[in-house]
């Protein structure tokens, strides 16, 4: 009986073996995640990035500006051309302005170059940076050899020569031309009479005030009155103690003579005075005295400067108050 308990004991123990293995092999060897208390968020569905001010989305803006640096990148030239615009227009903006500020000047404060002025012209971008001078020809020109041709300036202020030249200068990109007067010689006037100096002078305006003649000249206090004869013939007289004679504006081409006042031009006993210029030593005023010959006067103004000299003009007021010339051989 214990053999037959024994053997159903194997017997069990077999069969729960192999139980234990058919089960283990039915059961899935796949590892499950383990989600602790909340699910994974779901995937967000793609949206369109919001447009851009030129209807352009970021994506493709960002391609623009790319396609944009490497166009940059192919035409190194095009911020430069740009840059230059830039400058021409500012330059351009600058002249107009000038123009403007020149025609709103009265013409005590400007100069307008004429013939005989020497210019100082400058071309400041210039590798050498040459400056020259050069003299204005009797026809109005200067001859600026970077300009290609003969440039008229007479009638221009140093501005517009400026750019006249600038416009004319082709072998320079945006030439920077500086011009200045060095020697004032077109605008000339007259001084005579009763003043310390006397003879040509030169204006370095359009018209100057008789306060700044009567400064250079050095009126004598005797001085009453002036005598003011324009270029186009008119004659003015004005009183010396006059205040507002002061303002009186003396133009190119004018004679301006300081005299007595009528009261005292009667007067006997005042000096009389004549004047002398041109190839003579002594140039200005003399003293007069009546009987005074041709030689004599000469002789009192230290005498002739070149032995080949051959007529002297004497000049004499007419009843109008104009100078009516006589010409004289001088070996007669």
């Amino acid at each position: 009986m214990n053999v037959t308990l024994l053997k159903n004991l194997l017997v069990l123990s077999v069969i729960f073996t192999a139980a234990v293995q058919v089960f283990s092999q039915e059961q899935p060897s796949t590892n499950k995640k383990i989600n602790f208390g909340y699910s994974r968020n779901p995937a967000a569905k793609p949206q369109n990035p919001p447009a851009k001010p030129n209807g352009q989305t970021a994506a493709e803006n960002n391609k623009t500006e790319e396609n944009k640096t490497a166009q940059e990148k192919l035409n190194p030239e095009t911020k430069t051309e740009e840059k230059f615009e830039s400058r021409s227009v500012a330059q351009k903006t600058l002249d107009v302005a000038k123009r403007a500020s020149t025609k709103a000047l009265p013409p005590t404060e400007i100069y307008k170059v004429g013939i005989g002025d020497v210019l100082f012209i400058s071309l400041q971008n210039a590798p050498a940076k040459a400056s020259t001078y050069f003299t204005v020809l009797n026809d109005g020109t200067v001859d600026y050899p970077l300009a290609g041709e003969m440039v008229t300036v007479s009638g221009l202020t140093t501005d517009e020569i400026e750019e006249v030249l600038q416009s004319k200068i082709k072998i320079y990109e945006n030439p920077q031309v500086s011009v200045k007067v060095r020697e004032y010689a077109s605008h000339s006037i007259t001084v005579l009479g009763l003043v310390e100096k006397a003879g040509e002078k030169f204006l370095q305006r359009e018209a100057i005030p008789l306060f700044v003649v009567k400064a250079e000249a050095i009126v004598q206090p005797k001085a009453g009155q002036i005598t003011i004869r324009r270029a186009n013939s008119q004659i003015e007289t004005l009183d010396l103690k006059d205040p507002k004679s002061d303002e009186v504006l003396i133009l190119p081409g004018d004679i301006v003579e300081f005299g007595l006042s009528e009261t005292n031009a009667g007067n006997s006993s005042e000096p009389q005075f004549y004047y002398m210029g041109g190839d003579v030593v002594g140039v200005g005023q003399k003293s007069f005295h009546a009987g005074l010959t041709l030689t004599q006067a000469i002789l009192a103004s230290g005498g002739l400067k070149k032995s080949n000299v051959k007529k002297v003009v004497i000049r004499r007021k007419n009843a109008e108050g104009l100078l009516i010339p006589s010409e004289y051989n001088l070996k007669d």
